[in-house]
């Protein structure tokens, strides 16, 4: 039981790896017998990992068709950024209370992976959404972490614009500003940073 659920595990972060790095778009069908050939398992952990994902909103199963990558709208694209800025602000105000200098030096270090990132737009965009996680999850409230992780993994479905370097950096600078506000314990200053 605990090696099916693990393999089951496996299978499913694979391909939302997958549908994350854009190598699965919206819309491609994803064959239980193929996907259990290309990562060396039965067809058993492939299914439950494919209904996880149909749970989690990243595909759809349409009966006597099969299992596709979900596409997002671009209203519902936007309902989704609505979800992840409200969610972040509330992230930046409960951890602007309680932020630690552990804290502080975890979400440095996230920053500083966007710096190292600059050059490279689809680095830069995980490099801050890498950031954007670890601040909501050191906010310490677990249902708000799993909620705004499931509103990003449904995002991520969206065609996303590319950002030049210039544009970059000006964000780079702004979540550097969300930082020391939330190192200063500025709730304030940190929430409307974000937003």
């Amino acid at each position: 039981m605990v090696r099916q659920h693990s393999l089951t595990d496996l299978v499913r972060e694979e391909i939302e790896r997958c549908i994350a790095l854009g190598q699965l778009a919206p819309g491609a069908k994803l064959v239980e017998v193929e996907w259990a050939a290309r990562l060396q398992v039965s067809r058993g952990p492939v299914r439950e990992a494919l209904r996880a994902l149909e749970q989690a909103g990243l595909v759809r199963n349409e009966k006597h068709r099969g299992v596709f990558v979900r596409r997002v709208s671009d209203v519902e694209a936007g309902e989704l950024a609505m979800v992840c800025a409200v969610l972040e602000e509330a992230a930046c105000r409960l951890l602007a209370s309680r932020i630690d200098a552990a804290q502080v030096a975890a979400l440095r270090e996230r920053l500083d992976g966007m710096r190292e990132a600059l050059d490279d737009d689809g680095e830069f965009a995980r490099a801050c959404e890498a950031f954007r996680d670890a601040l909501v999850a050191a906010a310490g409230n677990g249902k708000l972490h799993e909620t705004y992780r499931r509103a990003v993994r449904e995002a991520r479905l969206a065609q996303r614009a590319q950002i030049d370097e210039a544009q970059r950096q000006v964000s780079y600078a702004r979540h550097r500003a969300i930082l020391n506000a939330l190192a200063s314990r500025d709730a304030d200053e940190a929430a409307a940073l974000m937003r």
